[in-house]
């Protein structure tokens, strides 16, 4: 009698890993962008670039999960 093995899945570690980061760097960029938005006088633009990375950091995690099963 054979017995099938359910699929597995098997995520490489550096993936794993870059996508820890990314996650506390997207927390990180979050709170930074918040209080800089909060703080900055009228007309200082200085927090764009901070959403600019923020947005980067989440369509790297974006595609690291579509790399998933």
């Amino acid at each position: 009698m054979a017995f099938a093995s359910a699929p597995s899945c098997s995520i490489p570690l550096r993936v794993i890993h870059l996508r820890a980061s990314l996650m506390r760097r997207l927390d990180q960029l979050r709170l930074t962008l918040s209080d800089q938005v909060e703080s900055l006088p009228f007309g200082n633009e200085a927090w764009m670039q901070t959403e600019r990375e923020l947005v980067a950091a989440e369509q790297a995690l974006r595609q690291l999960r579509s790399l998933e099963c």
